[in-house]
């Protein structure tokens, strides 16, 4: 009896946690948010506003918030301030930030400083200074630092990377100290294999998970095309869109099924990831 009545509790909580989460990515695409199911299931998400959602202010953050699953949130060119940062302190899971080019600035990082996971943080072009990087040493995970454009001086750099040695701090190129090099050739890049729709190679009917790796899929066609992942179950999840000549860097495993479509959702054809890091040429 007490087996069944926590069985029932935790379908209870799965089921409150899903109608909550599907509320407020309701309220996220109403602020022109796009939502997107992250690789590896558990109702992660990733979350962008620098397409369609750049009038976003501090309030709609509040909605955000409630996706606490959320690993990757990007806000670059949005209306949001410091002020609204308070809402990001509860999206422990959160791996990627992008703040580039809003009105952030030092009062508003102290909101990140339990944001232990995060691994990517970009703060291009922001109002930040070295009071900034303080409250940044406390995240032992943080891989990468782009501090492009701000207040943040060499000192203050050095000091961070005392407390943070394996992070990358990238703060921009002074023209002046450059020297020319000789210029070595490109080493190939390795590239995945397109399978069209319709052709005489088909591609698994869903994908299986493996090591992690990254695609970088790039859009030939002079027209949009909608990216897929096949997941576990074959089932088609949207993505993202990728403009006609642009790219998209893509977080996914090997042996994972990836569907290229049309704008109108009809396939165009397929590619299959292996264990590399890979381009994958989506072709004209």
């Amino acid at each position: 009896m007490i087996r069944l009545l926590l069985f029932l509790v935790l379908i209870s909580n799965q089921t409150l946690g899903q109608t909550a989460d599907q509320s407020a990515i309701e309220s996220i695409k109403k602020n022109g948010g796009l939502v997107l199911p992250s690789p590896g299931g558990d109702n992660r998400w990733e979350v962008q506003f620098q397409l369609r959602g750049r009038n976003l202010n501090d309030a709609g953050l509040k909605d955000v918030a409630k996706l606490k699953n959320l690993i990757e949130l990007n806000l670059r060119d949005t209306k949001i301030t410091s002020a609204g940062l308070t809402h990001l302190k509860g999206l422990v899971n959160l791996t990627r930030l992008h703040l580039e080019r809003t009105n952030v600035d030092d009062t508003g990082i102290v909101h990140l400083k339990g944001l232990t996971k995060l691994r990517y943080l970009n703060l291009y072009n922001t109002k930040i200074t070295d009071k900034a990087l303080e409250h940044l040493a406390d995240l032992k995970n943080l891989e990468q630092l782009y501090v492009w454009q701000t207040d943040v001086t060499t000192v203050g750099i050095e000091n961070l990377k005392k407390k943070l040695p394996s992070l990358t701090i990238v703060k921009g190129i002074d023209l002046s100290k450059i020297i020319p090099v000789k210029k070595e050739e490109p080493k190939p890049e390795n590239d995945l294999r397109w399978l069209p729709e319709g052709g005489a190679e088909k591609p698994p009917e869903k994908s299986i998970t493996g090591e992690f790796t990254i695609i970088r899929f790039v859009n030939k066609r002079n027209k949009a095309v909608k990216l897929f992942w096949i997941d576990y179950g074959g089932k088609p999840k949207l993505y993202g869109i990728i403009d006609p000549g642009a790219e998209r860097r893509q977080n996914t495993y090997e042996d994972a099924v990836w569907m290229i479509a049309d704008e109108q959702e009809m396939p165009l054809g397929y590619f299959v990831t292996g264990r590399e890091f890979a381009r994958a040429i989506i072709p004209k």
